[in-house]
This record gives C-alpha cells, sequence and structure tokens, in this order.
C-alpha cells in the first residue's frame, strides 16, 4: 500500500510532474507506465518518438529548478531568432534573444533525448517509485483518495491521482470526466532536413495557404520539419520521393530560407485537438494530453503543459492533503487564463492566415510589419509566447 501521489503515465508531462512534486515537497511519489522505460536506453514510446519539442525560456527556466536544463541542452539547439512570415505577402516579423535581453528564446530538443534526460533524474531520486512496464486495471473512490489496482493484482492507496496518460486517457474516462475532440481533418508531417549551411539558432514558421509550416534548429546542420496541411495534402507529401518532395518544400519556403539539401524519414500524425470537460474533481487532477492538445502551430503544446505541472506541484507537493479538492479547483482556475490565451490563439491563427480576402489579408499583413517596426509590441508578443 502507498500514500503517495499516484501519477499515471510515464511520458514527458508524467515523468516532469514527478520530478517536479518532489522539488516542491512530496515525500514520495509513484509513477506508473504501460510501455518499458530504462534511461540508460532511448525510450520508445508515443511520448519518447522521433518528434522533437520546442522548449520556451520559460520551460527552460523550469527545468534549471530541476537541475536538468544543462542536461536536456547538450543535446539541443538554441533558439536565437524566430521568423515568421506569410508566402506570397510582405510583413516579416523577428523575434530575437538580443532584445528580450535573454541567452536564447528556447531550444529544441528531440523527445527522445529529453525522455533519457527525465527518465535518469527519476530513476536517481529514491522517493520516485517507477513501475513500468505496468498498467492499471481500474480505480476505486475511498474516502480519503483512490485504490488503484494494477495488472499484477497489487492495489495502491492514493490521496492524489493524476492522470497523464495522453488524449485517449483511460484514468480520465474512469474519474468520470469527458472529453471533446474535434478531428480538424489535418495531418502533421514530421521530419529532419540535412542544410547546406549552419542554421546559426534560427527558427521559421511559414504560413502557407494549406497551413503552417515550421523548421526548427536542431544539434549540427539539421531542422525539424513541421508541415501541416489537409490529409489530402498530406497523402501526396507522403508519396513524393525525397527529391521530389525537397523541391516542393523548397518552393513553399522562397527565397530567403535554409538551403536543404536531404530529408530524413517521414512521419505523419492527424490533428485531433482534445479539450477534457474538467481537470479537477475529488483526489484526481488531469494533465498533459489528458487535459488538452493543440495545433503544433507556435509549438506550445509541452510549455503549456509545463507550466500547468509546475504550479499543480507548487500547491500539492507539500500539502498533507494534496487531494483536497478546494485545492485543486483553485489549481485549475489559476491555469484557465492561460490555458484559454494559448488554446485560442493555436486555434486560430492557422485560421487566420488562410484567410484570403484582401482587405482582411491586408490588415493581416500590417499586424506582421506592426511586430517587426515596433520593439515594444515586438517584445511583449515574444515574452507572452516564452511563457515568461
Amino acid at each position: 500500500m502507498s500514500a503517495a501521489p499516484l501519477i499515471v503515465g510515464g511520458g514527458m508531462a508524467g515523468a516532469a510532474l514527478a520530478l517536479l512534486l518532489r522539488h516542491h515537497g512530496a515525500g514520495e511519489v509513484v509513477l506508473v507506465e504501460s510501455h518499458a522505460l530504462a534511461a540508460g536506453e532511448a525510450p520508445d514510446t508515443p511520448s519518447f518518438d522521433a518528434r522533437s519539442t520546442a522548449l520556451s525560456a520559460g520551460s527552460l527556466a523550469i527545468l534549471e529548478q530541476l537541475g536538468l536544463q544543462n542536461a536536456v541542452l547538450e543535446n539541443a539547439a538554441g533558439i536565437d531568432t524566430v521568423h515568421v512570415s506569410r508566402r506570397g505577402r510582405l510583413g516579416l516579423a523577428r523575434l530575437t534573444a538580443a532584445e528580450q535581453n535573454l541567452p536564447r528564446l528556447g531550444a529544441v530538443v528531440e523527445n527522445r533525448w529529453f525522455g533519457h534526460v527525465l527518465l535518469r533524474a527519476v530513476e536517481a531520486d529514491p522517493a520516485i517509485t517507477l513501475r513500468a512496464p505496468a498498467s492499471l486495471t481500474g480505480i476505486r473512490r475511498a474516502t480519503d483518495g483512490y485504490e488503484a489496482t494494477l495488472d499484477d493484482g497489487e492495489e495502491l492507496h492514493t490521496p492524489l491521482l493524476i492522470a497523464a496518460d495522453g488524449a485517449r486517457s483511460r484514468t480520465r474516462d474512469w474519474l468520470g470526466i469527458s472529453a471533446r475532440h474535434r478531428d480538424i481533418g489535418h495531418d502533421a508531417l514530421i521530419a529532419n532536413v540535412g542544410l547546406a549551411e549552419p542554421h546559426r539558432g534560427q527558427a521559421f514558421e511559414r504560413f502557407l495557404d494549406e497551413g503552417p509550416l515550421a523548421l526548427l534548429p536542431l544539434p549540427g546542420e539539421r531542422m525539424a520539419l513541421v508541415w501541416t496541411g489537409p490529409r489530402d495534402d498530406v497523402d501526396r507529401w507522403m508519396d513524393l520521393d525525397d527529391n521530389a518532395f525537397l523541391a516542393a518544400l523548397r518552393e513553399r519556403l522562397g527565397r530567403g530560407m535554409p538551403r536543404l539539401t536531404r530529408v530524413g524519414e517521414r512521419a505523419r500524425y492527424p490533428l485531433v485537438l482534445s479539450e477534457a470537460c474538467a481537470q479537477a474533481v475529488p483526489f484526481a487532477a488531469v494533465v498533459g494530453n489528458a487535459a488538452h492538445t493543440l495545433h503544433p502551430v507556435a509549438g506550445q503544446g509541452f510549455n503549456l503543459t509545463l507550466r500547468d505541472l509546475e504550479l499543480l506541484a507548487r500547491r500539492v507537493g507539500g500539502d498533507a492533503q494534496p487531494g483536497r479538492l478546494a485545492l485543486l479547483e483553485q489549481w485549475a482556475a489559476d491555469r484557465r487564463a492561460d490555458q484559454s490565451q494559448i488554446g485560442h490563439a493555436s486555434r486560430w491563427l492557422p485560421e487566420l492566415f488562410r484567410v484570403r480576402q484582401p482587405l482582411f489579408a491586408h490588415s493581416r499583413q500590417l499586424g506582421l510589419l506592426s511586430l517587426d517596426l515596433l520593439p515594444a509590441a515586438r517584445k511583449g508578443f515574444g515574452r507572452r509566447a516564452m511563457g515568461l
């Protein structure tokens, strides 16, 4: 039996939350993951897959609290400049680390390395019990928490059950929390591309008629590509041979963009936006993709989640009754404005840049120009995007 907070899901959100809870005073934490996890190997789970994560300056500051920023940056590429543009229109916004008085705007890390860093820290903490591979087969409400049954028959008592097991969370369903799922009919095509010259810490967000395209710096002369568009378009892009794919990509990027020389293995992920109808109930909380998933535009998903996790850990980590409903509801309320603003921006920004009505398009380009010409507006926008 255990009286520790129990996190279901050992991906990026679950592992980070376990470490944050310990940092903020939790005596013990139990982390349950259905896949095998080992810090000495490259984890191969839906969370620690071939994708990359753009960590904002605010997220790096949270990782610094845990003593993990330097380890992450060992195999990450810093973002010094972000270029935002619209194909076929005037206007370019540039956000720079120097203007924000920061060493970097953020960094891009491949998920498998990030997973290695997180799991190494989890395994190094004797107060975190990692059960993997292991699954819950059911939960039962108790007077002071939950009784959770593992697939080997063991029962764990927890004063705080945390669902971090993904957008289709079974734990969230067992808690009686429904979720809205919206398939927008678009996919994200993911690949790494090679460059003819160093990227110099530049990141690019290019808005196309079909959807946004991002190039994010990686260690070496490589960048991570995230190209979103209607499913039929992605079908065609996936069927192209490497040379034809690079030609199509170069044509959409236009002049002034990095020169691409090769493309690695391509993968695709459906864009299904989801939102839990509640994030706090008595003795339980819902976090990560189980709470909300976002369009990948501007790379805000995990950064938003990390802010959720840091505040949750700060509120409940040292509390003798971490599952108190008043405590959890206050946490959810305090995170609502940030979640709403980022959620609305990530949902509507791609649509805004697809509108072709001339007057509206002109106003949109003036907005990009104003960001480039007005340092105060640009600095404020940048600090919000970085979680600062």
